[in-house]
């Protein structure tokens, strides 16, 4: 597989050739807090006031609670062989589910945190999917003048989230700022998690971000491989000769460049365009496919969840391979796709009805990308909302 390395390069590293130096973001260490003044007293009159230091260790903590609640529906073609045509199959489903997320962070130092995440997930719909108050993100995040690293169970949530939105296991280091004229680096390393080693990924990957004062690029490049090789999806048609094709499903090992190009002409809009290229292998259907594809978006608004009456809106249209895919961040079902791919429409809107609570509508409109040898004619329409209240 050799990807056009220059076309997805060449935006990040050139689109900015004279970007200013300016303070550097998220990356720069929290200044120490003061926690007021000393007034003077008869002691001390005339003495310049000293404000007092963090004392260290010490606790942060805050917590999220979402309700929400979609329902889906699904066609799809499938041949009949015992009638020799294709038979239309649909169906309808839904969600109702409650999550309450905690989260304490341990403040060792003014550099170093350990930060935990406790999880409570209670499915209306499906019990099996339910799991009590348990720990489910606990890892060190250290970091400096010049790098931050991260070791321990995180999520990873990359560019917008059509590559991969999932928990895992690893380190990630970030070096320099995305405002630097050199830009940002970032590195990881790890493992997703998973039931057992046929839903658990191993790889690596590396990100590239450079930020200008109205466009930003960053390119990426991830290798995940299973750690269990995926069985032949239609066994029962190898000796007819009938190949799985793109109907069959998942990938052993997958390969994927993508650059995010973004364009703020205006505080409140936001335009972006997602490029992706990706490599997927499957060893028991000896299938491999090579592809491109993309992601388009408009985002306009300026949320902020502690401010009543704000809000912000995206309409996006997918065009993605299902090789691109690792875990996708969309509340609809990437997977029921099979290996043929998707495209279509969603929308979404995020209003702040008090501070603190925010309420969100969301719509998906998809269909099939390519047709396989025993699918086609795949249609997957959802529509969601959900409340969550921070505090």
């Amino acid at each position: 597989m050799q990807p056009h390395l220059f076309f997805f390069l060449f935006p990040a590293f050139f689109l900015f050739p004279n970007a200013p130096l300016q303070a550097a973001d998220s990356l720069q260490p929290p200044k120490t807090e003061t926690a007021g003044t000393t007034l003077p007293s008869p002691a001390n009159a005339g003495s310049e006031r000293t404000p007092e230091k963090k004392q260290f260790p010490n606790l942060e903590f805050h917590a999220d609670f979402r309700w929400l609640y979609g329902k889906g529906r699904f066609t799809a073609h499938v041949p009949d062989f015992r009638h020799n045509r294709w038979k239309r199959r649909e169906g309808e489903i839904y969600r109702s589910q409650r999550r309450l997320r905690l989260y304490p962070n341990i403040h060792t130092s003014a550099d170093t945190t350990l930060k935990f995440m406790l999880e409570d997930k209670r499915d209306s719909k499906d019990p099996s999917d339910e799991h009590h108050l348990s720990l489910s993100r606990f890892y060190l995040e250290s970091r400096n003048e010049h790098s931050k690293w991260e070791v321990g169970r995180f999520n990873y949530y990359l560019l917008d989230g059509n590559v991969i939105d999932k928990r895992v296991d690893g380190v990630r280091a970030n070096f320099g700022s995305s405002r630097d004229p050199a830009g940002r680096l970032t590195l990881y390393a790890g493992r997703t998690t998973g039931k057992d080693s046929l839903h658990r990924k191993r790889g690596w990957s590396v990100l590239y971000d450079r930020r200008g004062e109205k466009f930003r690029a960053r390119t990426a490049y991830l290798d995940f491989r299973n750690e269990d090789s995926h069985p032949a999806s239609f066994p029962g048609l190898a000796p007819l000769g009938i190949k799985s094709g793109r109907s069959g499903s998942g990938f052993d090992r997958q390969q994927i460049w993508e650059t995010l190009l973004e364009y703020r002409p205006v505080p409140r809009w936001n335009l972006s365009l997602d490029l992706l290229q990706s490599w997927g292998k499957q060893e028991a259907d000896h299938y491999s496919e090579n592809e491109r594809g993309f992601v388009a978006a408009v985002t306009y608004g300026q949320l902020d969840e502690q401010k009543q009456g704000t809000w912000e809106t995206w309409l996006r249209y997918y065009d993605q391979p299902q090789s691109s895919i690792l875990y996708h961040t969309m509340d609809g079902d990437t997977h029921f796709f099979q290996r043929m791919g998707f495209k279509g429409w969603g929308v979404r809107m995020d209003y702040v009805v008090i501070p603190g609570l925010v309420w969100a509508v969301e719509g998906f409109a998809l269909k099939n990308r390519k047709t396989g040898n025993l699918t086609k004619g795949f249609r997957e329409y959802v529509l969601g909302t959900s409340m969550t209240a921070y505090f």
